[in-house]
């Protein structure tokens, strides 16, 4: 099936028109436990390259790694194994007093030095995640922004068509701000023939059996409030915007005729007595006839904080959606095992040491893929910024020089940098050199024409 390039990102359009088709929820939440659903909190939106058959992805069944970037704030806890040291601008201080006071000459003042004060900046550190499972490849990388904390993880789902979840959470411990993707799923419908006997949600074929719901809130209420988004019962939706970037760019991947939509969805409601927001992000795509329909959602991310964060982080939220992507090594091996699902590797895929050697076996045929993905992406980085330009708040996309890639910074500052770690530096003051904080040689990140 053609791949479907993936990602996330926000604009306003049309108010979206919905068929609306009644969906049991208790198959739903079924479906769900049994695809591992595990309530991260709140994403694929990923960036990777992805075809519908594939997730963007869920709980992973090993441990999930957390990694905490840190901040300059002297009370920092002990940073765990790992993690990337704070490097810090040095604050200047007072000039000290070499004297007593000169006596023979009363009225005369101290003169103390003011501090100048420290440049307003912005570092985000790119985090990376492992997935056991698939040999400990690197699996999923993200830029996180200082201060901010991060965990990933990968789960396989050996019998189901999307194979795998990648769950991805970044949140920022001060303000409560956090970012997930959200698990996704295939599904399929069509008028059962006598002798089959199928119940909504049953797998069939590694879909779901599930008639279409191309209603948003619906959707939203079926698939995801049961489990992951469950804080949301009872929460007032507030704004619904498509997205019709997203829309066109999942029929592009999708590769034949299909009708979908992408929306951004605000909801309001109270956590621990405080007012609180969330925004979720999707888009639903609907191929076939009444004989036999298959349809997909992707590109699904959720953002919540208190009330008015949302707006606030925005562009900070952007750049980590933008850079959320999975590794060349990990996309090879999924698109092997997306390869070979069909052949009957399920029962390889639940065993951990078994699908270890299986992915060895074939290490040849995931090498060759592992190209394929770092063309393809090299190929479609300009189309890629593009997409995100027109769908992400607040986000501006400068040309790397260090790492031969485009990235997508906030538009908030006014000198952007780079350091042979891939760490970013967004700085406010003009003129203002991160070379001299003596952590490494930092280069000058110029927009992309």
């Amino acid at each position: 099936m053609p791949r479907e390039p993936d990602g996330m990102h926000h604009v306003q359009g049309t108010a979206a028109r919905a068929l609306r088709v009644l969906l049991i929820a208790a198959p739903v939440a079924a479906l769900l436990a049994a695809c591992g659903s595990g309530g991260s909190g709140g994403v694929s939106a990923t960036r990777s390259e992805s075809s519908v058959d594939e997730p963007a992805t869920e709980l992973p069944s090993a441990p999930i790694a957390t990694t905490t970037v840190p901040t300059a704030n002297p009370g920092t806890p002990t940073l765990p194994t790992g993690s990337v040291a704070p490097v810090t601008a040095p604050t200047p201080t007072a000039s000290p007093q070499t004297g007593p006071p000169d006596t023979a000459s009363p009225a005369t003042p101290t003169i103390t030095e003011t501090p100048a004060p420290a440049p307003e900046l912005a570092r985000f550190v790119p985090q990376t995640f492992v997935d056991p499972q698939s040999n400990g490849v690197n699996a999923i990388s993200v830029l996180v922004p200082e201060g901010w904390e991060a965990n990933a993880g990968v789960q396989w789902l050996p019998y189901w068509s999307r194979l795998a979840f990648l769950q991805t959470h970044v949140d920022d411990p001060a303000t409560g701000v956090a970012v997930d993707w959200l698990p996704i799923q295939d599904f399929i419908s069509f008028p059962a023939p006598a002798g089959l006997t199928i119940n909504p949600g049953d797998n069939y074929q590694g879909k779901a059996y599930v008639a279409p719901i191309t209603d948003p809130a619906e959707f939203v209420s079926q698939f995801w409030m049961p489990n992951d988004l469950a804080e949301l019962q009872g929460a007032t939706l507030v704004s619904t915007v498509e997205v019709p970037e997203i829309a066109q760019e999942f029929i592009a991947g999708f590769g034949a005729a299909a009708d979908a939509h992408a929306y951004r969805m605000r909801y309001e409601y109270t956590r621990d007595g405080q007012p609180w927001e969330r925004d979720v992000s999707f888009a639903l795509l609907v191929s076939g006839d009444a004989n036999l329909t298959s349809w997909y959602v992707n590109f699904a991310w959720t953002v919540a904080g208190p009330l008015g964060s949302i707006d606030a982080t925005a562009s900070l939220v952007s750049t980590i959606v933008a850079s959320r992507i999975t590794t060349p090594e990990w996309e090879g091996n999924y698109r092997l095992v997306q390869q070979l699902f069909y052949q009957g590797i399920q029962q390889q895929m639940a065993d951990t040491v078994a699908f270890g050697e299986l992915l060895a076996q074939y290490r040849a045929e995931s090498q060759a893929l592992q190209a394929e993905v770092t063309a393809e992406r090299a190929a479609s980085q300009d189309h890629q910024a593009e997409v995100f330009r027109e769908t992400l708040v607040g986000v501006q996309t400068y040309s790397d020089p260090v790492n031969d890639t485009l990235v997508q910074l906030p538009i908030d500052y006014n000198q952007y940098w780079v350091n042979e770690q891939g760490e970013y530096l967004a700085v406010s003051e003009p003129g203002f050199d991160p070379n001299t904080l003596n952590d490494g040689t930092w280069q000058p990140l110029v927009p992309q024409s």
